[in-house]
């Protein structure tokens, strides 16, 4: 067995087919099937199901997954043990929701950068649950959030900042607060909205529900930009985070409607698996994210 052969595996995993790992790798498809195969020999048994162009873990790949992740955890830390600051190097792979990765994310990505030239980054988006599982199946060294505060035992979770959420309309908008006297009625306007298991989305349809409120349709689209101009627009309304939404209202674009929804607050949080080796690279990243979160906080309290 060998490194690349564990290295392989986690990445089949990653992206749940060999065609995909060996494309991410830069392997030939069989290269990857001759690397998993020599762990299937060695180990006795398969590491896979192939249901058709998606595999899943058999038992004994389950059971090697953990000892997978300590092999290239330590890997890494021998890698970085002649590392100085100014010389980092490494991979950090970073999930976050679109809303952080637009409206968070880019001053501290690019003092990063800057600092830490050598260092590679994979930034994907996608929910907070999906975020959050990747975190636990490991295809995420860190990842991004914003939900309610929560505790997980497996987690090392770090509150960032308070995420306020509005609901907005076009100037023009003839809504002008959803206050009790909309329960149980038909609102006129639409809801214009992204995907289904987005936290914010959640939260304020459960809020409609609890009081019988129903919009008039339901329109989704694949961005908070694209939301965002459509509200603009007059196509409807939307429940966005503040921050996406601020230079809109501040340049009357859009304004905020007033809405007596008692709703679970939502924070922006950074989180990693508590087994997970803080490795160099991943450390000065957390340092950052902690750092622009204080400055951030400050400006807000004219500190």
């Amino acid at each position: 067995m060998e490194i690349r052969h564990f290295v392989t595996f986690k990445k089949v995993i990653e992206t749940g087919s060999f065609t995909q790992a060996a494309e991410n790798l830069g392997y030939t498809q069989s290269t990857v099937t001759s690397h998993i195969q020599a762990l299937e020999e060695h180990l006795g048994g398969p590491l896979f199901d192939r249901m058709g162009r998606k595999v899943g873990l058999t038992d004994i790949g389950k059971k090697l997954l953990p000892y997978t992740q300590e092999i290239l955890d330590t890997y890494e830390k021998i890698e970085s043990i002649t590392s100085e600051e100014k010389d980092i190097r490494g991979t950090i792979k970073i999930a976050a929701p679109e809303s952080l990765t637009v409206y968070r994310l880019e001053p501290i990505l690019r003092e990063y950068r800057k600092k830490f030239p050598h260092v590679s980054i994979r930034l994907s988006n996608a929910t907070c649950g999906d975020n959050k599982k990747a975190i636990l199946n490991g295809s995420a060294d860190i990842a991004f959030v914003m939900l309610p505060r929560f505790e997980d035992s497996d987690l090392v979770i770090l509150p960032l900042i308070n995420e306020p959420i509005v609901l907005v309309g076009s100037p023009d908008c003839s809504l002008n607060s959803l206050a009790k006297s909309y329960e149980n009625q038909k609102l006129s306007e639409c809801l214009i909205t992204n995907e289904k298991e987005a936290s914010y989305r959640r939260i304020f349809e459960e809020f409609l529900r609890d009081r019988g409120i129903e919009p008039s349709n339901i329109m989704e689209l694949w961005s908070i930009e694209a939301i965002k101009r459509s509200v603009m627009s007059g196509l409807g309304i939307a429940y966005l985070p503040l921050v996406a939404v601020q230079d809109e209202v501040e340049e009357g674009k859009l304004k905020i409607i007033p809405c007596e929804a008692d709703v679970k607050q939502l924070y922006s949080q950074v989180l990693y698996h508590k087994n997970k080796w803080i490795s160099p690279a991943l450390s000065s990243f957390i340092d950052i994210t902690l750092k622009h979160t204080r400055d951030r906080a400050c400006e807000e309290t004219t500190c």
